[in-house]
């Protein structure tokens, strides 16, 4: 176990290089490395792991699609309330697919930060509430994005609610400090794609919320939400999102999945809302506040283009011409085996780290750049 957590924090630090933006102690940053990784464990002892039956893969080939599955349609058909639940209980929920791709993670969240949210609610400016996909609720967002033009810029809302969006987005630093550090446990590689983005931005510009570059603020929610999806999102990325207020519970519905889980004040929820189709439903105790963090698409798209244009490397690739692989020739280029498409081709944007025998090997590789086409997402709110 002690070499196999040593071989962790050499790759965590030497080769993925998660920690460069870690403050560490004294003792160095390995040793500061080592103890988060054993406190995390000690905080999972006693999680709850749930592997459902429907493959990240999947839900992701379905996500881009126009018309909806079948097995969506009738899971959208069902009633939600004979869906199993997973009750909040104080412990951590991870919720994966067979092959052990991580779709949910629920987890406690120290009180201080649901205190910071109440007591800064006052600096979000009154707006008014409209029926919305997210239930009878009045919404600001405010960060990094890149609607309506070819440069990332903070949005409309953040520049006209100056100076009260930057007080509130600074107050509220601690939490998203805390929740990218629990990010970075949880996917240290999505955590250095999502910072990735820091040495291409324009001078003035950096990320609202720690590591995600926005953030969603939805006051007042009442009754339910439609079941939907967030299509702007980055598509294999994970958004988290806590609430405040009167409210004493809710449920989030996944469709896909046929569950509901079950949230309270200081807990918050991360998930993948661009392959999921979701809403919150049976809200009690009164008015539910959120604050909903996430990553565009088209954000990251633009950071791989600059990435490309200063480096001629298409992120951790030689610069080559462009073609979208095909789902037989993308996994035998992770097998290594031969394919009708391109037998004996070899990685291309890759480095050779071993053999795979999941299809979770492929996320890995658009991690790392395998993919050889980043396909421009429209922006549909």
């Amino acid at each position: 176990m002690g070499q196999e957590l040593k071989q962790r924090v050499e790759y965590l630090v030497r080769d993925l290089k998660a920690y460069e933006d870690y403050d560490y102690g004294p003792k160095g940053l390995r040793h500061a490395v080592k103890t988060e990784l054993y406190l995390w464990k000690k905080k999972q002892r006693d999680m709850t792991v749930v592997q459902v039956p429907q493959l990240y893969r999947d839900l992701w080939k379905q996500a881009d699609r126009k018309t909806k599955s079948q097995q969506l349609e009738e899971a959208l058909e069902s009633d939600w309330s004979t869906f199993p639940t997973y009750s909040s209980n104080g412990k951590h929920l991870k919720i994966e697919d067979k092959h052990g791709y991580l779709l949910i993670y629920r987890l406690p969240i120290p009180t201080q930060h649901t205190e910071t949210l109440e007591a800064t609610a006052h600096l979000i400016p009154s707006s008014s509430a409209r029926e919305h996909r997210r239930g009878q609720t009045s919404e600001k967002y405010w960060g990094l994005w890149r609607k309506y033009k070819m440069e990332p810029h903070m949005s409309g809302e953040y520049y006209r609610d100056l100076p009260s969006s930057q007080r509130w987005l600074d107050a509220n630093q601690p939490y998203f400090r805390h929740m990218s550090n629990i990010l970075r446990l949880l996917d240290p590689q999505m955590y250095v794609r999502y910072t990735s983005i820091n040495r291409f931005l324009p001078e003035g510009l950096e990320l609202s919320c720690r590591i995600w570059y926005a953030c969603g603020i939805l006051r007042n929610m009442a009754g339910k939400g439609t079941p939907h999806k967030d299509p702007s999102d980055y598509h294999c990325g994970l958004n988290v999102n806590t609430a405040w207020g009167d409210f004493t519970m809710a449920r989030i519905v996944f469709w896909e999945l046929k569950i509901t889980v079950e949230v309270q004040k200081e807990e918050a929820i991360f998930f993948m809302p661009r392959i999921l189709t979701h809403n919150a439903v049976d809200i009690q105790g009164g008015a539910r506040n959120v604050v909903d963090a996430f990553v565009h698409e088209n954000v990251l798209s633009w950071k791989d283009r600059q990435h490309e244009k200063a480096t001629g490397y298409l992120r951790g690739g030689p610069k080559r011409k462009r073609r979208k692989l095909g789902l037989e020739e993308l996994k035998a280029r992770t097998t290594r085996e031969p394919s009708s498409a391109g037998a004996g081709k070899a990685l291309e944007h890759a480095q050779d780290e071993g053999d795979s025998e999941t299809e979770r090997e492929m996320e890995a590789l658009y991690h790392r750049g395998a993919l050889e086409e980043i396909r421009e997402e429209e922006d549909e709110d």
